[in-house]
């Protein structure tokens, strides 16, 4: 069940170009996939919380991955250590844990958030575990040596080749899926999400992705987050998903 905690900033690192991760104490529990909604002022102004995925987690700490792009993460980038911060959470459906020992992580930009978490609960149970990175140039594949750490395999892909291949990530993917089924996770821009469930699809590989979406309240009362599914249906991204399989919105 969600929870309203007060956490207290232990640190603000900027990691990248306009990109943050923050890591707050506090009692907090989640699985991989799942998200939190950040109140990023104690003002009226902006009235809304933020959707975060969450990045890291353990008992006493959560830690957020997230890109400065407008005026509430603005305010957020603009915290320091010892503030606290009213946090909802956990929020929404996170990945499965499957049963497979062949696991593919696929992160496109900012995307790689959850699946840090998701690659350490993963290589904790003993699977193994395959990183595929794609960004439009070096400088946005975000925290690249810790993913490279992490994972059995690491490959990387970029638009303008300033790193690994040059390319989408998906052209990375195809001789494996020859000749492994291995299970496919992904979080990214939708146009990547929607070229790995058709790769994973021809391939007759499970996959599952975790979709972006503009979420206010976060737990499924405004609406605002829909997304149709395969039968025609709206489903709410904040409460079905964000993780959804893959067969189920593309």
């Amino acid at each position: 069940m969600p929870k309203k905690i007060s956490m207290e900033i232990i640190e603000q690192e900027n990691v990248g170009s306009n990109v943050y991760r923050l890591t707050l104490a506090g009692k907090f529990s989640a699985q991989p996939g799942q998200f939190v909604q950040v109140a990023v002022s104690t003002a009226y102004d902006p009235f809304l919380k933020r959707p975060f995925s969450v990045h890291d987690c353990s008992a006493n700490t959560l830690t957020l991955l997230y890109r400065r792009s407008g005026r509430g993460t603005s305010l957020l980038a603009e915290k320091k250590a010892g503030e606290k911060l009213e946090v909802v959470g956990p929020l929404g459906t996170g990945f499965p844990m499957v049963t497979e020992d062949k696991i593919i992580l696929v992160a496109g930009g900012i995307g790689s958030a959850p699946l840090f978490y998701l690659l350490k609960t993963l290589q904790a149970a003993g699977k193994k575990v395959a990183f595929y990175y794609g960004a439009r140039s070096k400088n946005e594949l975000i925290l690249r040596e810790q993913y490279q750490m992490l994972a059995d395999e690491y490959m990387e892909a970029t638009d303008d080749g300033s790193c690994g291949h040059q390319g989408v990530v998906t052209e990375l993917m195809a001789d494996v899926l020859d000749e492994e089924k291995p299970v496919i996770f992904a979080c990214g821009p939708d146009g990547m999400l929607r070229a790995v469930a058709k790769l994973a699809k021809r391939n007759k590989c499970r996959c599952y992705v975790s979709l972006e979406a503009h979420m206010a309240c976060g737990v499924g009362a405004c609406l605002g987050c829909v997304v149709p599914n395969i039968r025609g249906e709206y489903v709410r991204v904040c409460v079905e998903g964000p993780v959804f399989p893959a067969v189920e919105v593309f």
